[in-house]
């Protein structure tokens, strides 16, 4: 938590850019989008009398119950910043701009902006360790209760908020909608990491054990222990190897950092994982 509590302006700025994305270029130009703020844009059209920010506020603090509920205490300290952050950013954003809005006509300079703040201002929350809600918590109870694996199923949840937008959108606004879509998802995949979506981590520590308990019991992770010896200090010690998913990698370092700051970690981009917690359910045999 203290760890956390460092990276908080970093988390804030991410917000922001979050609620400037969807204030900004999302609202005023009708673009579908994907998380909470679609959600809560299906149910603004379907109840126009109510405002947006309150479905935002809602769902917000909805998702943060869920993940309090079945992911435990420590996932809901790490959305709790982005459940009140990013609806109060966007209640301020939405009150201070109705003089001035919209910055520009043109839906193709909209699209672009909207994509690229919403890619970095995500990026930012996830490389703090922190989490933004929303469609991972969905994706991560359904992995934790029914085995599910996280990534497809937070695709099939993103998909399922778009088409919830569409029965009402007109086909331009749906068009540059999933071209805001592609911006944000490949500019998120840039601020995250170059490469693939699941990265190797080696880890050189002599305090190998506790970190190997962690990765077991606390990250509920496959691990894998290698003994070498040092060409410089000549000391015999064991490497801990283990795979995670690229999300997860920024708070599973500090995680390490914490057992052992001296700790030294290899970080490897890899293209393809198969196997009990990546395509297979982890209670397979």
């Amino acid at each position: 938590m203290k760890s956390m509590l460092k990276k908080l302006p970093l988390i804030l700025l991410g917000n922001l850019l979050l609620a400037v994305c969807v204030s900004h270029f999302v609202v005023p130009t009708g673009l579908i989008s994907g998380g909470i703020t679609g959600l809560s844009l299906a149910m603004n059209h379907l109840l126009p009398g109510v405002p947006l920010d309150v479905f935002i506020w809602g769902f917000s603090l909805l998702f943060l119950a869920a993940g309090y509920v079945f992911l435990g205490r420590e996932f809901a300290l790490t959305t709790l910043i982005s459940s009140v952050a990013y609806p109060l950013f966007f209640s301020l954003l939405t009150a201070l701009s109705r003089s001035y809005l919209p910055l520009t006509e043109d839906i193709v300079l909209n699209t672009v902006y909207a994509g690229l703040l919403f890619g970095v201002g995500v990026g930012m929350v996830l490389r703090c360790g922190a989490s933004t809600g929303g469609s991972d918590v969905i994706s991560m109870i359904l992995n934790r209760k029914l085995g599910l694996p996280i990534s497809p199923v937070s695709y099939v949840v993103e998909a399922l908020f778009l088409l919830s937008q569409m029965f009402y959108s007109d086909a331009q606004k749906i068009l540059y909608g999933l071209i805001f879509v592609l911006i944000y998802s490949v500019t998120l995949e840039k601020v995250l990491l170059f490469g693939t979506g699941k990265v190797q981590i080696s880890i050189y520590s002599q305090a190998y054990e506790q970190i190997n308990r962690m990765i077991v019991s606390t990250m509920d992770r496959g691990s894998t222990l290698f003994k070498v010896k040092g060409g410089y200090s000549g000391s015999e010690t064991w490497v801990v190897e283990t795979v995670v998913p690229k999300r997860s990698l920024f708070s599973f370092r500090e995680k390490i950092l914490e057992i052992d700051p001296k700790a030294f970690v290899v970080v490897n981009p890899i293209s393809e994982v198969n196997g009990r917690g990546f395509t297979m359910r982890k209670d397979a045999r």
